[in-house]
């Protein structure tokens, strides 16, 4: 998989996926419903990357 992180006013600053290479892909992104704005979501964003990171280096296919 891979993770891409996105600087800036994004609509979404955290995308990613996962693969198995051959049957399955996910694919994620994190979305907040609000107009872009940066430095006030920025704690809000580390709380929630955190989460994100970790759901992506412990996953597995089943």
């Amino acid at each position: 998989g891979f993770a891409f992180i996105i600087e800036g006013p994004a609509a979404s600053p955290f995308q990613f996926y996962l693969t198995d290479s051959t049957d399955n892909f996910l694919r994620g992104a994190l979305y907040f419903n609000t107009q872009a704005r940066p430095d006030s979501l920025k704690p809000i964003y580390e709380f929630v990357e955190q989460d994100i990171l970790h759901l992506i280096e412990t996953f597995s296919w089943k």
